[in-house]
């Protein structure tokens, strides 16, 4: 049994069906906070992860991967 946030993809890899990643990462700080984000197509940055030691931070909405990040 593993316990684990790495996908099971890159731990197993069945058939090579890793994901294709060719879209360049960014890390945006906010403060003691970073988000790493990538460009969509739109040319909009969407937050693929979070990196904070405070607990908060990963319950803010505005920081849910996925999101856009508002350039403000």
């Amino acid at each position: 049994m593993l316990y684990t946030i790495i996908p099971e993809e890159y731990i197993f890899e069945e058939n090579n069906a890793l994901p294709e990643t060719n879209q360049a990462e960014i890390e945006v700080r906010q403060g003691s906070l970073s988000l790493i984000c990538h460009h969509s197509s739109s040319g909009e940055l969407i937050i693929n992860r979070i990196i904070s030691s405070n607990p908060q931070d990963y319950l803010n909405p505005d920081w849910q991967p996925g999101s856009v990040l508002n350039k403000s």
